[in-house]
């Protein structure tokens, strides 16, 4: 049978549009190795908003759970088939909800933020505009607009099968008004004042925030204090790119699917 496959339409340059949305884990009921599955139209949309191709890999989850990876053989709009060809000994899946609200970093280096960010397990990115932070009008020479891009394609180097979701850029202080800074434990890495995080067993949502470079001011320091933890990670000062695979590798290793 010749293959079908109809290449995802790729829209202009969005103007003003840096966000994306969450896409849990691919999923189909009962997965075999070595034992063609034929799916729908909806898996075959996500499939295409992930730029699989035939011939490539994805992760996708049987209904107990259990994760493989499987080869495109054929896609369409109204539907495909794949194979199973390898059953993963452990879920590519983080196993907190960890949202990851960062400063927009100068230099386009939010686009290493983003990459990241997926790799490590991030469930929400939230690009933040604070005092020093990128300011709105230079959000297009940042490349926003590539962000969400970015996601896609570390999702699929890292075999993550859900995709994160990327929030619009928000200023501080609607941010923390908004319902994602509500998280079980939230906390903040400052150079400045800082100790380690409250012995918290087993929280299931973490808000990690990262300033720019030159940290946060001191008027939002002050809007941040009884809401979230200061924590120090050693007496380095790193970038903040650093500081953003640091303090994630860090929760991970603590509360989520690092922790031995």
């Amino acid at each position: 049978m010749k293959p079908i496959y109809r290449k995802p339409e790729r829209p202009g340059k969005p103007q003003g549009r840096y966000d994306a949305p969450p896409d849990a884990a691919l999923e189909f009921p009962t997965l075999t190795l070595n034992e063609t599955f034929q799916f729908d139209g909806q898996l075959a949309r996500r499939l295409f908003r992930r730029e699989v191709n035939p011939k490539e890999a994805f992760t996708v989850k049987d209904s107990a759970g259990n994760f493989f990876r499987a080869s495109l053989k054929e896609i369409g709009p109204n539907g495909g088939t794949a194979v199973p060809y390898e059953r993963m000994p452990v879920s590519p899946e983080p196993t907190i909800e960890l949202v990851l609200a960062c400063a927009v970093l100068g230099r386009q280096r939010m686009i290493f933020v983003t990459q990241k960010a997926t790799e490590l397990g991030a469930t929400s990115i939230v690009p933040l505009l604070t005092e020093k932070s990128v300011p709105p009008r230079d959000l297009e020479h940042e490349k926003a607009h590539a962000w969400p891009g970015q996601i896609i394609r570390a999702a699929k180097q890292c075999r993550r099968s859900s995709l994160p979701e990327l929030l619009a850029p928000t200023t501080f202080d609607a941010f923390l008004a908004s319902p994602a800074a509500q998280a079980d434990l939230a906390l903040c890495l400052d150079d400045i004042a800082g100790a380690a995080p409250p012995v918290v067993e087993a929280p299931k949502k973490i808000l990690l925030l990262v300033g720019p470079e030159g940290g946060f001011s001191d008027a939002e320091r002050k809007k941040l204090e009884g809401k979230v933890h200061p924590w120090i990670l050693g007496g380095r000062i790193l970038r903040a790119e650093t500081a953003v695979m640091v303090g994630l590798s860090a929760v991970q290793l603590k509360w989520g699917d690092f922790k031995s």
